[in-house]
């Protein structure tokens, strides 16, 4: 990536709202609010912190995200991140270290999951 390709939101920036964007977001300050971005990649830095609800094309995040967080293709939570909420995407990578807290849909091929919980698992009968 280009650095000039970049938005950068330094550790001394305080935002609330909603962000659009298309190509880099960066995010060392804290933000709140909404970040969507149909082609864009968002990248939470080792101090940032937001409380947002996350749509982009791929995430890469080293501090702490409080939302839930749907990208079209990839999500890295690298070794301190921190994402407190739901998380949905093509591809995901996490590494050791990470605190994720949340429920998790990764679902690289688009396909349809059977509709069994976690509670339905199917007993097979034996005729001895």
């Amino acid at each position: 990536m280009a650095e000039e390709n970049v938005t950068n939101l330094t550790t001394d920036v305080d935002i609330k709202g909603t962000i659009k964007f298309d190509k880099v977001m960066k995010i060392e300050g804290k933000f709140e609010g909404e970040l969507v971005s149909n082609e864009g990649e968002l990248i939470i830095g080792k101090t940032g912190a937001i409380k947002a609800n996350v749509k982009v094309k791929n995430a890469a995040i080293e501090g702490r995200v409080d939302g839930n967080i749907f990208a079209s293709e990839k999500v890295e939570l690298k070794q301190k991140a921190q994402l407190i909420g739901d998380l949905q995407a093509k591809t995901l990578v996490i590494e050791e270290g990470v605190v994720f807290v949340g429920q998790c849909n990764v679902n690289p091929n688009g396909t349809k999951p059977a509709k069994q919980t976690f509670g339905e698992v199917k007993k097979e009968e034996k005729k001895i």
